[in-house]
């Protein structure tokens, strides 16, 4: 019998985007220090990314990401910081683990520039594959 599609359950278009991104658990040993690394996608909503140590999902972490310069406007990079919780924590490549965040406190107008970032590169993709069509 075939399995029936699973219906989408994210409320925001996401985007495959390697941006640089900090995470730093929000209770944890005085001696970790924060988990540098880059986003694999991110939406309005949320992050994922690849740490190197387990984090279990419900941990509370601090979330630090840098949005490079987009749009028109060209802003200077701009700096992200929020909190959220881990909902997913699964074994990737050798030594590494992908975890995906939901942001539980964010400023409205850092969601915003998250959500323009989103638009501005989705609009990118489709003028790119546009121009790459014969």
């Amino acid at each position: 019998m075939p399995k029936k599609a699973l219906k989408e359950r994210r409320k925001f278009p996401r985007i495959k985007s390697r941006l640089a991104l900090q995470v730093e658990r929000t209770i944890k040993p005085s001696t970790e220090r924060p988990m540098t690394t880059e986003s694999i996608n991110v939406s309005s909503g949320g992050i994922s990314c690849l740490v190197r140590s387990h984090v279990d999902p419900a941990t509370k972490v601090g979330l630090t990401l840098l949005l490079p310069s987009f749009g028109r406007k060209g802003n200077k990079t701009q700096v992200v910081s929020c909190h959220g919780v881990v909902v997913r924590c699964e074994p990737s490549q050798e030594d590494e683990y992908e975890i995906a965040c939901a942001y539980t406190d964010i400023k409205k107008d850092d969601k915003q520039l998250i959500e323009e970032y989103i638009g501005w590169r989705l609009m990118q993709d489709l003028v790119d594959e546009r121009l790459s069509q014969p």
